[in-house]
């Protein structure tokens, strides 16, 4: 793939920098890069009193949430060498990612949960795809980011349809306080052999505040181990990113944000199976913009403490060819468009209690057209086009949180949310159909509207009786609603598959209870939870002759333990720990079984060294052997199971200048060219190492 002209102007202008380190985050993340003597309070890691917003839709301390979070930083990403969200979050606890073959574009599964279970939002805007059996992508600038915040468990109350296994919220950079600022770094992946460049510049002048970005990658095709290249796995990605306000007063501020991305790419697997091995394909063009107006203003009055409010509108458009397979080819392309709104007010009543309401609303237009040629059976044969047209998704909901304070140590944390959610059919049309022996003939679809009502709740509690830790306990419910594809449409991932307009929403209930603790000078940091999901109505999709129908036919119960560990010594050594163990129970018409994909522990393990002139960080990454019986649906790939892992990996990072603005890193990952895999689509890539240079002025 050719490098474009973004490539070249920023592979110039960041080489003449010489480009490198992120200082420090924003104000509002405790996080700093190392530096000689420094204390445990200034090593980069996250602490208890980061100020975190979504776990609670309003700015708190992590420790003082109820809920089990993980908050990952820009300074922890900086020299990871990837280009994508998703693998910045690879060694959170509960986290697993998946992919369905399309490279640069992996999906985050939590506690177990298909990724289409996971809610992911943007600056707390949802990020939806209503034709995709995978799950939503994150089609993100992974280089304008100020932090990532992973909520786990079911989190419907606040955030709505998706969060049954828990959310991913991107919180993007942050103007800077100087009226000029610039960022921005090289970075080269021998795994993909990519190439990526990116640019940052933010600032403040008097009352008016502005960040731009942008980033460029191009990819070869994957290696996996013994250097063997996997073909059609090469990539291209550019995104651009703006944020521009202005406070009109000191209480008030208005403003303006657009996303743009784009990527197109080769599509492969490493599966072996008579069909889905056979499967490629070709992604053209994926694309997704954004724009958004807000405003935000504070301390109103002695009650009213916080109006924030948007309205926003949002496309994504995508091409898709198959390449030839046995018995299906497609072509297929999808444009959604979404408008949509919030108007959210906090409310202090008073010493011991604090409300938050608000409403979310939002709808969503599909259109479609696939060209299908089918030569699979008897039912369907020969070349025919499907065309879908006014497919609209309309959402209503009304939330509350009030946050009571017991006591000095003790807060009550209590929500509902109502939510309403219309799906209008639109209109299909099927042409050059043909059954064997008869003539070709149009065919219309015609299907009633569907309306889902639901309403959820939500308890907690948090009790800090120090300064330094704090237990949790909550209960939490969360649900998902059919979307477009799964109600109406007929489509194609690997074989046909017809929507059902009779679907109920997947629902779950969580409990769990937890811990947090943290020492500012060093010493222990530690995020251990017990939690216990019951889950029902899944929606999956199941064999109907020759295709596969969607139905509500699985339920799951999931338990387990997650634990982040880690110890600062007065050496500046920090041993670490992230682990998650957890079983977890699928129960459909086909029978139960605890072989659901997941493996029942793994997590990542090492040491980190922050010294004078470097950084080293040494660790494994593991996970006990992974089976799936395939009860959820996908039993055209059959039961699946790959062995249980170890790979060893090292990292290592240096910075300089007066400043120390810049930084060179560098890694080698799966030192041992081991090969394995952590989903059923495709392997990890083999042995690999990481270059890069970051710089900020």
């Amino acid at each position: 793939m050719k490098r474009n002209a973004l490539n070249v102007a920023l592979t110039l202008a960041l080489s003449t920098l010489t480009a490198t380190a992120w200082a420090a985050t924003s104000d509002e993340i405790a996080a700093a890069p190392a530096a000689a003597g420094a204390s445990g309070a200034d090593l980069g890691q996250i602490k208890g009193e980061t100020v975190v917003v979504t776990a609670s839709r309003m700015v708190q301390p992590l420790l003082d949430v109820d809920a089990s979070m993980a908050v990952v930083s820009a300074d922890e990403t900086r020299t990871m060498g990837v280009d994508n969200i998703p693998e910045m979050l690879r060694s959170e606890p509960g986290v697993i990612l998946s992919s369905d073959g399309t490279p640069g574009v992996k999906r985050i599964a939590l506690r177990g949960e298909n990724p289409s279970r996971t809610l992911l939002m943007v600056d707390g805007q949802r990020l939806d795809d209503q034709k995709n059996k995978s799950g939503a992508p994150l089609l993100i600038n992974p280089y304008f980011i100020e932090r990532i915040e992973v909520v786990k468990g079911p989190s419907s109350v606040l955030y709505g349809s998706d969060a049954l296994g828990g959310i991913v919220n991107v919180i993007t950079k942050q103007a800077s306080e100087e009226p000029f600022e610039f960022e921005g770094g090289l970075n080269f992946n021998s795994a993909y052999r990519s190439f990526t460049e990116y640019a940052n510049v933010s600032g403040t002048i008097e009352r008016f505040k502005y960040a731009l970005g942008a980033f460029n990658t191009n990819s070869g095709d994957l290696r996996l181990s013994d250097n063997e290249r996997l073909d059609n796995t090469s990539y291209d990605a550019t995104g651009f990113n703006g944020d521009l306000s202005y406070a009109l007063t000191d209480n008030l501020t208005v403003g303006y944000t657009g996303e743009y991305f784009d990527t197109n790419a080769e599509t492969n697997t490493t599966i072996d199976d008579a069909t889905y091995g056979n499967f490629s394909g070709e992604i053209p063009k994926w694309e997704r913009q954004k724009h958004k107006l807000y405003v935000h203003a504070y301390d109103l009055n002695d009650y009213l403490a916080a109006v924030e409010s948007s309205v926003y509108y949002q496309k994504n458009t995508k091409d898709f060819n198959s390449n030839p397979q046995r018995g299906l080819d497609v072509a297929v392309y999808n444009e959604q468009e979404s408008i949509g709104g919030n108007l959210q007010l906090e409310w202090s009543l008073g010493e011991r209690f604090y409300l938050i309401t608000g409403y979310d609303g939002r709808q969503e237009t599909l259109d479609s057209s696939s060209a299908v040629s089918v030569a699979m059976g008897p039912v369907f044969r020969g070349n025919f086009d499907i065309k879908d047209a006014d497919y609209k998704q309309q959402s209503h909901a009304f939330y509350a949180l009030l946050s009571t304070y017991l006591t000095d140590e003790l807060t009550l944390n209590t929500g509902v949310r109502y939510n309403y959610i219309k799906t209008r059919a639109g209109k299909t049309r099927i042409d050059g159909l043909q059954s064997v022996g008869g003539p070709n003939r149009p065919v219309n679809l015609v299907r009633d509207d569907t309306t889902k009502v639901k309403t959820l709740g939500s308890l907690g509690l948090v009790y800090r009786p120090w300064d330094n830790g704090a237990f949790r306990v909550n209960w939490s419910q969360g649900f998902r609603v059919p979307n477009i594809q799964e109600l109406f449409l007929i489509t194609s991932t690997g074989t046909l598959q017809m929507g059902n307009p009779d679907l109920k929403p997947e629902e779950s209930d969580n409990f769990e209870v937890g811990f947090r603790w943290e020492n500012p000078n060093g010493g222990l940091m530690a995020d251990a939870s017990l939690f216990y999901t019951i889950s029902d109505n899944y929606i999956e999709t199941a064999r109907n002759g020759q295709f596969y129908t969607y139905h509500n036919i699985a339920e799951a119960k999931s338990y387990g333990f997650e634990a982040a560990l880690s110890y600062l010594t007065q050496w500046n050594v920090e041993p670490y720990l992230n682990v998650t163990i957890m079983e977890r129970k699928y129960e459909t018409q086909a029978g139960s079984s605890t072989n659901t994909g997941t493996p029942k522990f793994f997590g990542n393990t090492g040491v980190k060294y922050y010294g004078r002139y470097f950084n080293l960080d040494g660790f494994a990454n593991f996970a006990t052997q992974t089976k799936n019986d395939n009860l959820d649906g996908w039993s055209y790939f059959g039961p699946q199971e790959y062995g249980g892992y170890v790979t060893f990996n090292l990292r290592v990072s240096t910075s300089f200048g007066d400043k120390d603005q810049f930084t060179v890193y560098g890694s080698v990952e799966n030192i041992l060219d081991k090969s394995y895999q952590t989903n059923e689509i495709i392997h990890e890539p083999g042995r690999f190492f990481t270059l890069g240079v970051t710089g900020k002025f």
